[in-house]
């Protein structure tokens, strides 16, 4: 009996524990094995080379990097547009090419309209050139488009000091087709006739200058201020024009042609 205890006491400890089993190396072990035995320093080298190589082939590619301008103005998620990358654009152009972007706004804005404006038939004209162009050019006549009620009150211009007549025939809006026939029967030759169109004022002596020149007429001219306007014929005649050409009433019309016989026989 005492030798149990020395028997126990010499023997070696047991391992109670479970046998361990051989492990088996995980995949992922496995995979990053080959790159366990690289130096911290090629391993970053490596991540960083690669970072840098995918950008640099997505914008190096000669199709991306045209249509890149063009792909970040909208939103591709969405589909929207990106209105400030839009004027984000335009504002980068307009300092990149400040002298071309003033030109072509100096073209636009005075050069374009000006040359509208002079290369069209039908212009404004004042009173007293009206007069200069009836006297000096021997194609030209005054058309007197107002109603037979403004002209019982206020007559045409005479134009038999000049060697001419006036014409009159009212401007109709609702029959225009009708209104052009009846003005190109009061000239022999309507192609090669310059009217100067006279209205009570100004309002629609332009849209009859633009319709007679729309159908054959040679020039027309719209008299600015018209017959009773500021600058017409009448605010001018007392002091710019001779007293044949004025425009009275019917009431003194009698008195006027008297007048006019008179300057005439003085000229002759």
């Amino acid at each position: 009996m005492s030798s149990l205890p020395t028997i126990l006491a010499s023997s070696p400890p047991r391992n109670l524990s479970k046998p361990s089993t051989p492990q088996t190396p995980n995949s992922d072990q496995t995979r990053r094995a080959p790159f366990n035995n690289i130096s911290p320093s090629l391993h970053l080298l490596s991540k960083t080379h690669l970072c840098l190589t995918l950008p640099q082939t997505i914008l190096c590619s000669p199709v991306l990097a045209s249509t890149a301008p063009f792909t970040s103005i909208s939103d591709q998620s969405t589909g929207k547009i990106d209105l400030e990358s839009i004027l984000i654009t335009i504002d980068n152009f307009f300092n990149k090419y400040p002298f071309f972007v003033a030109g072509c706004t100096f073209i636009y804005l005075v050069v374009y309209p000006a040359a509208i404006f002079y290369l069209r038939k039908y212009k404004p004209i004042t009173a007293i050139n009206a007069f200069r162009k009836l006297k000096s050019q021997p194609d030209s006549q005054l058309l007197d488009i107002r109603d037979d009620k403004t002209l019982a009150s206020l007559a045409s211009p005479s134009l038999k000091f000049l060697g001419k007549s006036s014409v009159q025939v009212p401007y109709s809006e609702n029959d225009e087709p009708g209104f052009v026939k009846r003005v190109k029967g009061g000239f022999s030759d309507p192609e090669n006739t310059v009217v100067c169109v006279l209205d009570n004022f100004d309002g629609n002596s332009m849209k009859v200058a633009e319709l007679l020149v729309e159908n054959g007429f040679k020039e027309a001219y719209y008299i600015k201020g018209g017959a009773r306007g500021k600058n017409g014929w009448l605010a001018i005649q007392e002091e710019l024009l001779p007293p044949p050409v004025h425009m009275y009433t019917a009431k003194n019309a009698k008195s006027s042609n008297n007048n006019e016989a008179s300057i005439v026989g003085t000229e002759n």
